[in-house]
């Protein structure tokens, strides 16, 4: 499995009712997202140790493995933040690139 770490900030175009990711902008470049190949929430609570497992500190992220139309595959995903009263805690991140190949397995059946 090819996979490169990005761990980066984005910027993010979403579109629709459900208002998915349509485009983003990773170091200065906008992908257009062709095929979103999977979506899943997460609300666990990471590496945190049984004790410190408290409401809330649990994640609440959308993640998403999309194809731009260059043929790309980013694994990019919405951090919801600790407080839905507080906007700035809302961002969107890019947190690998995959390889087309393993994107094309990953969304065979979705």
């Amino acid at each position: 499995m090819s996979q490169r770490f990005l761990g980066k900030e984005i910027q993010v175009t979403v579109a629709g009712e459900l208002r998915h990711p349509a485009s983003f902008i990773l170091d200065g470049k906008e992908h257009v997202i062709q095929e979103i190949l999977a979506a899943w929430p997460d609300h666990g609570f990471g590496s945190s140790p049984p004790s410190r497992k408290r409401w809330w500190l649990r994640h609440h992220r959308n993640y998403y493995t999309v194809r731009t139309t260059a043929g790309e595959v980013f694994e990019i995903y919405y951090d919801r933040g600790v407080s839905l009263k507080n906007p700035k805690y809302r961002k969107w991140y890019a947190s690998r690139q995959l390889s087309p190949l393993d994107g094309k397995l990953q969304g065979a059946d979705s």
